[in-house]
């Protein structure tokens, strides 16, 4: 097959040159995470730049962007992450460590830590902090939460040593004073803050050693106390979480599926005696995520994703400007990512399958719709296939939805062929623009993208029809997908791949462990190979009675106990069952899933005399957000399917 006319890999292996947009609160300027040196910075874009003005940077070294937050019109507070050893002399303990970078853009102060030098920042060097918000009191004041570990001689002995509880602070973002203004109970897991800093909501959270057990519990202010509004059983995973404020500040917004199959908002009341009222649903798809105010802190909308994303807004302003942007960007999945404080200032973000994520700036005072910038900068609408919906039917006859995106000026028939399942599992594919999908088209290969069982977005009931079903009807989907393609002519049936990161992974090796009759060759990026060690991971970081283990053990159907069941569906325990070549991939410095998964697949495969090829990305981890690693990971892709169905 002759790629010549296709894209360089280049086009598609930088990450996206422009996303996480947010303006300042005058509008003058946004910030945006934009790769610098190939990998993730934060970066700040004047909207009238003077001539000869470049943008500013923030980076940290060996540090990935990942958020950026705008205090005042001259502050941003700019998050990273990076993934490395608790001790770098033996190689043990990958952990993800993130810290917040305070910046002034006018240079008043240099960069620096938030709240370093603090006993709250010494204690919480991974995820622990959390920023809930910033004060309308004081333009310099942002809320944080972060964990108190107590120990020996801390002056509190409530816990006891070693035992950890919830901490409210407020940072002054210039001086990086740092003041603590609560403390949770003991199973206090996060707060809702109004715009003046004070605790308006707080969920406490239980797992299986505590009574009750695997509880949510709300609590709404109730003068200077706290009354219990609502509980939930989280066994299967949280199912109600506290989104925010209304818009009225008169409740609590929660995200549910309580009496619904599909997951929908809820208002819960602060005054005594009020009844929850929905808010948001949709009769077919899960609610997403809600939509914050930025300046307020307000609940003022949500998404679903049906074919595409959509975006509603609970307030008429917004509502409105929402849908001239659909008139004006039509066909296309647009969001107003941003507003100025005024709301005179909108920046829009718009995608589809042939266009790439493009950022607009929208003025109200003219109506004026500005393209500024595309994630994709290189490629065109040309280079990219057409993406439909692809529906099926699974072998028991559950309806599963599934998206084929056909290779540019290919017919769709007799083609080469790649199912390219996604990760999570609580996850699901939809109409948009995929990178991964589209490189593998453009390579002249159609596509398949199947929401099996157990995707998200589709309702309780789809969701939990892949509990207890890894490598058995979640996989049987997946194949049922494959053979759909195969009847109507679209697949060779001699030249199928299936390859998946994640939770694809595993189903890229379940693929061609339990259906190898099916595939010509597989291709897994950080795929889970052993599922006994993934749930050993989940004791070893959370214990046993755990939410995390009762979550996996859903999910997976098999108790941790149950050895014998996990290496039934565990490929890396059946190597002789596999037929096709098989390349792993997968980051040295992956916290999600250990590198030794595909190290333990390859010593399988390799042990029984198969056709494998196992590469280590160096230096990025599970979302391959460095440029050199994307641009590995797709050479080794093309040049594999290439090999073996190529032709």
């Amino acid at each position: 097959m002759s790629a010549a006319a296709a894209p360089p890999i280049e086009a598609f292996a930088t990450p996206d040159a422009i996303r996480d947009v947010h303006l300042s609160p005058d509008g003058t300027h946004f910030s945006a995470i934009e790769p610098v040196n190939g990998r993730p910075a934060v970066v700040v874009f004047q909207l009238h730049p003077p001539a000869g003005a470049k943008p500013q940077i923030y980076a940290l070294p060996d540090g990935n962007a990942y958020a950026s937050y705008w205090v005042n019109d001259d502050r941003l507070i700019c998050s990273f992450y990076q993934n490395k050893y608790v001790s770098e002399s033996t190689g043990m303990n990958l952990r993800q460590f993130a810290r917040m970078v305070s910046a002034s853009i006018s240079g008043k102060t240099k960069p620096f830590m938030l709240m370093e030098g603090s006993r709250v920042y010494a204690q919480n060097g991974g995820q622990g902090l959390a920023l809930l918000g910033r004060s309308a009191d004081d333009p310099n004041i942002v809320y944080v939460s972060g964990w108190h570990y107590y120990v020996a001689g801390d002056g509190d002995t409530r816990l006891g040593n070693g035992r950890a509880r919830l901490e409210l602070f407020a940072v002054n973002a210039e001086t990086n004073h740092v003041e603590s203004l609560e403390h949770g109970e003991k199973d206090t897991v996060g707060w809702v803050l109004d715009i003046h800093g004070k605790t308006v909501g707080r969920m406490d959270a239980t797992d299986a050693s505590e009574l009750p057990k695997n509880t949510d519990t709300f609590y709404v202010r109730d003068g200077k106390d706290w009354r219990q509004a609502a509980t939930f059983d989280n066994t299967s995973g949280r199912l109600a979480t506290i989104q925010g404020l209304s818009m009225d500040g008169s409740a609590l917004v929660l995200r549910k599926y309580g009496s619904h199959d599909k997951k929908y908002i809820e208002t819960l009341p602060m005054a005594a005696g009020a009844a929850p009222a929905e808010l948001f649903s949709n009769a077919d798809y899960d609610v997403g995520d809600v939509i914050e105010d930025t300046w307020t802190g307000q609940i003022v909308g949500a998404d679903y994703a049906a074919e595409k994303h959509e975006y509603v807004y609970f307030d008429p302003a917004l509502d409105h400007i929402q849908k001239r942007m659909e008139k004006a960007l039509p066909g296309q999945s647009v969001q107003l990512s941003s507003w100025d404080k005024a709301r005179k200032i909108f920046l829009v973000t718009a995608n589809d399958p042939h266009n790439p994520p493009g950022v607009y700036l929208f003025t109200t005072a003219d109506s004026h719709l500005e393209y500024l910038m595309n994630a994709f900068p290189s490629l065109q609408p040309t280079d990219l296939g057409d993406v439909k919906p692809y529906p099926y039917k699974a072998r028991d006859g559950l309806d599963i939805h599934a998206y084929l995106t056909l290779p540019p000026g290919k017919a769709a028939k007799n083609l080469p062929a790649v199912v390219f399942p996604h990760g999570g599992p609580d996850d699901r594919d939809e109409m948009r623009f995929d990178w991964w999908a589209q490189f593998m088209a453009s390579r002249g290969y159609a596509v398949l993208q199947p929401n099996f069982r157990g995707s998200t977005g589709y309702g309780a009931d789809f969701r939990g029809r892949g509990f207890g079903q890894w490598g058995r009807k979640m996989q049987d989907d997946v194949s049922d997908g494959v053979k759909k393609m195969i009847a109507d002519g679209i697949a060779d049936p001699k030249r199928i791949c299936i390859v998946g990161a994640s939770y694809g992974g595993y189903s890229a090796l379940a693929g061609a462990t339990f259906s190898p009759e099916l595939y010509a060759c597989v291709v897994s990026y950080a795929g889970i190979a052993d599922v006994s060690s993934i749930l050993g991971q989940a004791v070893q970081d959370a214990g046993a009675d755990s939410i995390a283990m009762h979550y996996w053990e859903d999910r997976v159907g098999v108790s941790f106990a149950n050895s014998k069941a996990l290496r039934d569906i565990s490929p890396a325990f059946h190597p002789e069952m596999v037929r096709a070549p098989v390349l792993l991939l997968h980051s040295n410095t992956d916290t999600v899933v250990p590198v030794m998964q595909s190290q333990r697949e390859m010593n399988a495969l390799h042990d029984a005399g198969k056709i494998v090829r196992f590469v280590k990305v160096e230096g990025d981890d599970h979302q391959l957000d460095h440029n050199d690693a994307r641009f590995a990971v797709l050479k080794e892709t093309e040049a594999f399917l290439e090999t073996y169905i190529g032709h």
